[in-house]
C-alpha cells in the first residue's frame, strides 16, 4: 500500500503494470453494492450482478493478456469449482424443488467465475493490496454511513432486529460477517511499515469501527468464529509481531467500547435513540483514538528500524505473555468455575435446547437455538442420499417435514452441512478439493511474495477464512455478498502465487489454431451461463411487476404471470403468485387451475396443498378437501395456520380459504420477505 499523497500515482500505476487491474477494480463494484442491497439475498438482485461479473470474465479471456499462466493449485481449484457448480446444475434432475436447485446452481456458477475472475491473470503484489484496501475502506465506509443513518433516524429502531442491528443486510449475522469480513484486511495494513502513516491510522480505526459494527449486531456464531480465526490469522500473517501488537490496539480500542454498545440490546422507543447515540459516539471515539496513535507509532516506524533480533525478542516476549496469560486466566476460571468440562456440556445441552427470549443487556453469552435442529434435519438428508445429496438449496421441505421446531428455515445454516446433504459426497469432495487447492495456493503466496505483496495474500486468505469459519454455523454461502467478496478475496490471494511462463509454440500460426477451439469453448460456456442467469431474472421480474398491479388489469397480471411461468419452467413461484392473486381476486376457479399446475412443479409444497384443499372442503368436496389438507399438515406438521383449517374442516366449519391464505401472508412479511 502507498503513501496517501502518492496513491492516484500509484493507481495508475498499477493499471499500467498489470492491465487486469482495472477489471479487478470493476469486478468489485457489484460485490460492494450487493452489501446495500439486502446482501444480493434476492435473486432480482444478485443475477444483474452475475451477469456483469460474468460480462467481465468474458472481456478479460478476449482482451486482457495472460502472461505466466495461473499456478497449478489454481487451475485445480478453479476446474474443481466449475465441476462443483456442474454437479450442482445435474442435482436439478433428483431435486425435489428444481426451481431452487436452479437458482442454488447458478449461485454456485457465481462463485467460480468470480474465482477465476480474480485468481487467473498475474498482478503485481501492489496491485493486489490496492484492491484489497479499497474493498476494505469501502465497506468501512458504508459501515460509517449506517452509523450516521441511525443516529439521525427519527426512529432507530427500523435498523435493528430484536434489539440487533441489521442493516444494511437486514439480517443481524450478514451484516456481522460483512463487517468481518473487511476488518482482518484493516488490521494487516494498519501494521504495515510498507503503508504510509495516515493510511495505517485510516486503517487501524476503520478496524475497531467494523468491530463496533459487528459487535452491535450480537452474533454469536460471530463470537464464535473470533478466537478460531483469530489464532489462524496470526498465525498466517507475515510480520506476527506487528499484527499481534495492532490487534491489541484495536481490542483495546474496542473493549472500551463495549458495555456502551451491549446496552443498546434490551432496550426501546427513547431509550433506545440515547443507547444507541451513546454506542456510536463511543465506537467512533475509539476509532478516532486509536487512528491517532496508530498514525504516531506508524510515523515513529519510519523514522526508526526495528531489527531482527529485537524483533525475535518482542516476538518471544508476546509468547510468553500470550502463555502466562492463558494459564493464570485457567486458574482463575478453575478457581471460580470448577471444571471446565462442566460448563462445556452445560453450553451444548444448552444449544441443543430453544431459543432463549429476547431480554438482559446482552445474547452472546445465551446459547439456546433451533440450529441443532436445521442441523440434525440436514444430517438425516445427506444419510438419506448420500452419493448425490436432495439437490442445491432443497431443505426447507424436507425441514418442515422432519423439524421438532416451529421454524421455516430455507438453508441448513452450516456451508459443511448444505454441501452435503444437497449435493453430497461427490459435491462435497469437488468443493473440498476446490478449497484446498485455492487455499494452498493462497498460502504460497503469502510464504513466497516479499513485502505488501505477501500482506495482501494474507488479508485476502484472512478474510476468506473468516467467511468460512463462520459459514460453518450461518447460512452465508446463500447471500451472494458475503459469497462473492470471499471468493473474489481468495481468488487475488491465490493469484498471487508464483506463476510459470506461458510456453508458446514456434509457428505463428499455431498459437491462432491452438486458442480456437478454447475460445469457442468459452463463448459456448459463457452464453449457456447468461442463459441460465438471465432466464430466473427475468421469471423473477415479471412475477414482481404482475403482484405490483394485480388490482388494476387481472388478464395483464395472469399474462405475464404465464410468460414468467414459460421463462422459468421449473419454479412454482409463477404459480404461487397466480394462484395467490386469484384467491385475492376471489377467482377460486383460477386458484385451483394455478395450485394444481404448482403441485405438478413441486408435489411437496405445502402451501398449495392448503390452498387446494381449502378451495375444494369450501366448495363442498368434502372428501378431497380433507385428503389435501391432512397432506399439508403432513407437509408441515408445526404449522399452526394449517392445523387449525384441517381442525375446522374435521368439524364440518368452512375453511375460509381467503383468510387463510390472508394469515399466512401476514406471516410470511412478518418474516421479513
Amino acid at each position: 500500500m502507498p503513501p496517501a499523497r502518492n496513491l492516484p500515482e500509484a493507481l495508475r500505476g498499477a493499471v499500467a503494470a498489470s492491465p487486469i487491474a482495472l477489471v479487478g477494480a470493476l469486478g468489485l463494484v457489484p460485490i460492494l453494492a450487493l452489501g446495500v442491497l439486502n446482501g444480493g439475498y434476492y435473486p432480482a438482485k444478485w443475477y444483474p450482478a452475475a451477469a456483469f461479473l460474468l460480462a467481465l470474465l468474458v472481456v478479460a479471456l478476449i482482451a486482457v493478456p495472460a502472461g505466466r499462466a495461473p499456478a497449478r493449485p489454481v487451475r485445480l481449484a478453479a476446474a474443481a469449482l466449475a465441476a462443483y457448480a456442474a454437479w450442482s446444475y445435474l442435482s436439478i434432475a433428483w431435486a425435489g424443488e428444481r426451481g431452487l436447485a436452479w437458482d442454488g446452481a447458478n449461485l454456485t456458477a457465481l462463485y467460480a467465475v468470480v474465482f477465476a475472475l480474480f485468481a487467473f491473470w498475474p498482478a503485481r503484489g501492489r496491485t493486489v493490496a490496492v484492491l484489497v484496501g479499497a474493498f476494505t475502506l469501502a465497506v468501512a465506509i458504508l459501515g460509517l454511513v449506517e452509523l450516521l443513518r441511525v443516529t439521525a433516524a427519527s426512529d432507530p429502531s427500523s435498523f435493528f432486529t430484536e434489539g440487533r442491528f441489521a442493516a444494511p443486510i437486514d439480517y443481524q449475522n450478514g451484516s456481522a460477517a460483512l463487517w468481518s469480513t473487511a476488518f482482518w484486511p484493516a488490521v494487516v495494513f494498519g501494521a504495515r511499515r510498507e503503508v504510509g502513516p495516515v493510511l495505517r491510522a485510516v486503517f487501524v480505526a476503520s478496524a475497531v469501527l467494523l468491530a463496533g459494527l459487528a459487535l452491535l449486531g450480537q452474533s454469536r456464531g460471530w463470537l464464535f468464529a473470533l478466537p478460531v480465526v483469530g489464532l489462524i490469522f496470526v498465525a498466517i500473517t507475515p510480520r506476527r509481531v506487528r499484527t499481534s501488537l495492532t490487534l491489541l490496539l484495536v481490542a483495546a480500542a474496542v473493549g472500551v467500547a463495549i458495555p456502551s454498545v451491549l446496552d443498546v440490546y434490551d432496550n426501546a422507543g427513547s431509550a433506545l435513540g440515547r443507547s444507541v447515540d451513546s454506542a456510536v459516539t463511543t465506537i467512533l471515539a475509539s476509532a478516532a483514538v486509536a487512528g491517532l496513535i496508530a498514525g504516531l507509532l506508524a510515523t515513529a516506524d519510519r523514522r526508526q528500524r526495528v531489527s531482527r533480533a529485537t524483533g525475535r525478542r518482542a516476538g518471544a516476549a508476546l509468547l510468553v505473555a500470550a502463555v502466562l496469560a492463558g494459564g493464570v486466566g485457567t486458574a482463575v476460571y478453575v478457581a471460580k468455575r470448577g471444571s471446565p468440562f462442566t460448563d462445556i456440556a452445560h453450553a451444548w445441552n444448552q444449544f441443543k435446547t430453544k431459543p432463549t427470549p429476547h431480554g438482559g443487556t446482552t445474547r452472546l453469552g445465551r446459547l439456546g437455538s433451533n440450529r441443532y435442529d436445521f442441523w440434525r434435519v440436514a444430517w438425516n438428508r445427506f444419510e438419506h442420499a448420500p452419493l448425490v445429496g436432495i439437490g442445491a438449496d432443497n431443505f426447507q421441505e424436507a425441514y418442515l417435514e422432519r423439524a421438532k421446531s416451529g421454524e421455516q428455515p430455507l438453508y441448513p445454516h452450516s456451508i459443511e452441512l448444505r454441501t452435503l446433504s444437497q449435493t453430497g459426497l461427490v459435491g462435497t469432495l469437488l468443493l473440498v478439493a476446490a478449497l484446498a487447492a485455492a487455499l494452498r495456493a493462497a498460502w504460497r503466496a503469502v510464504r513466497e511474495r516479499a513485502g505488501v505483496g505477501s500482506a495482501a495474500a494474507a488479508a485476502s486468505m484472512g478474510a476468506f477464512v473468516y467467511w468460512l469459519v463462520h459459514g460453518s454455523v450461518d447460512w452465508f454461502w446463500e447471500l451472494p455478498a458475503l459469497g462473492t467478496a470471499a471468493f473474489a478475496l481468495l481468488g487475488l490471494a491465490a493469484g498471487l502465487a508464483p506463476r510459470r511462463p506461458v510456453t508458446r509454440p514456434h509457428r505463428a500460426l499455431a498459437p491462432r489454431a491452438a486458442a480456437l477451439p478454447a475460445a469457442l469453448a468459452t463463448t459456448a460456456a459463457a452464453l449457456v451461463l447468461l442463459f441460465s442467469f438471465g432466464m430466473p431474472w427475468l421469471s423473477d421480474r415479471l412475477v414482481t411487476q404482475a403482484l405490483a398491479e394485480c388490482c388494476n388489469r387481472p388478464a395483464d397480471v395472469y399474462s405475464k404471470l404465464d410468460s414468467a411461468s414459460a421463462l422459468n419452467p421449473l419454479s412454482p413461484e409463477p404459480k404461487l403468485a397466480a394462484g395467490s392473486v386469484a384467491l385475492f381476486l376471489d377467482r377460486p376457479a383460477d386458484a385451483r387451475r394455478y395450485f394444481s399446475q404448482l403441485l405438478r412443479r413441486d408435489g411437496g409444497d405445502y402451501y398449495a396443498h392448503l390452498m387446494l384443499g381449502g378451495i375444494a372442503f369450501d366448495s363442498g368436496q368434502r372428501a378431497e378437501g380433507l385428503r389435501l389438507l391432512a397432506r399439508a399438515a403432513q407437509l408441515n406438521p408445526h404449522d399452526e395456520i394449517t392445523a387449525r383449517a384441517l381442525a375446522r374442516a374435521r368439524r364440518g366449519r368452512r375453511v375460509d380459504v381467503a383468510r387463510v391464505n390472508g394469515a399466512v401472508a401476514a406471516r410470511y412479511r412478518s418474516l421479513g420477505h
